[in-house]
């Protein structure tokens, strides 16, 4: 399991030789003919001391220096570094080292140099993307109440000092550590239809900013947001100011990029849609946002008792319901609406649909024959 080559350095300036992680594990345990150097300098912290012990670099083989371009060869190996000072709620260092060595990732725990802390060894699935691997080090060991030194393990050529401890645990088996960051959610932008300039960037940065929100929508909530900003972006694809292919398939790709599962993302899309395409939002409609609107029937001369009423709405309104658009470009109203939930009649209805926008010959079929929608009880 140790095997990998490793470079050594007698010193602080010294060039690297070559050997294996098993060798250096074995003297950090067992000893060296630097062992008394190591507990001179726990007693008196002389820099000097431990200047001019040994290094390692466990993460690489190197040639002609230190430095990252002199790598020659990522190990994948991490070395951890958990400081005393960093984590003083914790008992002492040889606690420290026994609860760490319980970890399933770690493969050696052992004293520092300096005794007052602990390093320990990890092996990470990609070499290359040490890095990141060591982000999600750092926060996983957060969750055990661990402190990680963060200037230390980031890069292959990170090199630490010999340490002897007889109390290190070198173990019989370990997991390799596979977590890395999540993959940012990449904002889909595709291209409204022109109509005008004005109008394509208005389209452009509603389609923008509805597809930001729902990136970042938290969980809980992430159906009934893809629900709303469907049925926000609808309005502009009803009122052809976006093509709705692209605003789909931007809308599917989102909401799978936050974790939602194809099945429930297409229906809730094409439910949005059919809330959504009732309202077109129009250039007509958005040039008398800032306007005053009559969504209502005004008294007539003879008096008759009915209501005249002008709302203030400058993001738009809906002239079938009277309903008021605010700044997300659909009515507050909707906030209450729930999308569809697996299983109902409702959901396999928009599944239905989703089908024949999908298929052209079935489309041509249920709209030449108008078949029943049939849904399992």
């Amino acid at each position: 399991m140790f095997e990998d080559k490793v470079s050594v350095f007698e010193n602080f300036h010294s060039e690297p030789k070559t050997i294996t992680l098993d060798q250096w594990l074995k003297v950090c345990k067992h000893g060296s003919r630097y062992a008394k150097q190591v507990l001179k300098y726990r007693d008196t912290k002389a820099d000097s001391l431990k200047k001019s012990l040994p290094l390692v670099t466990v993460g690489a083989v190197c040639s002609n220096g230190r430095k990252l371009e002199n790598v020659v060869n990522r190990t994948g190996w991490i070395a951890l570094d958990i400081d005393g000072k960093d984590n003083q709620h914790l008992p002492d260092a040889e606690r420290i080292r026994d609860e760490v060595a319980k970890i399933k990732n770690v493969s050696f725990a052992g004293l520092s140099t300096g005794g007052a802390g602990v390093w320990a060894l990890v092996k990470v699935a990609d070499p290359e993307r040490q890095a990141d691997h060591f982000e999600m080090l750092i926060k996983d060991f957060e969750g055990f109440g661990i402190v990680l030194d963060s200037s230390k393990g980031k890069n292959p050529n990170d090199a630490r000092f010999y340490s002897y401890d007889p109390g290190a645990i070198l173990k019989d088996s370990f997991t390799v550590y596979k977590k890395l960051p999540p993959e940012p959610v990449q904002i889909y932008s595709p291209t409204p239809v022109h109509i005008s300039n004005d109008y394509s960037s208005y389209a452009e940065t509603a389609f923008k900013d509805e597809i930001e929100i729902l990136s970042t929508a938290q969980k809980g909530n992430r159906n009934n947001q893809l629900f709303k900003s469907s049925a926000s972006l609808a309005g502009l694809v009803a009122g052809g100011m976006l093509n709705e292919f692209e605003v789909k398939q931007a809308l599917e790709q989102t909401a799978l990029s936050i974790g939602l599962k194809s099945h429930e993302v297409r229906a809730t899309i094409n439910s949005g849609f059919d809330t959504g395409t009732k309202t077109p939002r129009t250039p007509d409609t958005i040039s008398r946002n800032s306007a005053r609107v009559n969504h209502a029937p005004r008294r007539d001369s003879a008096g008759e008792g009915k209501y005249g009423s002008q709302i203030l709405a400058p993001n738009g309104f809906n002239p079938y319901t009277g309903e008021i658009f605010d700044k997300r470009g659909y009515p507050a109203s909707w906030d209450e609406i729930e999308a569809p939930e697996p299983g109902t009649a409702e959901y396999a209805e928009a599944e239905y649909y989703r089908a024949m926008d999908a298929d052209p010959i079935l489309k041509h079929i249920d709209e030449t024959f108008e078949p029943e929608l049939i849904t399992e009880q």
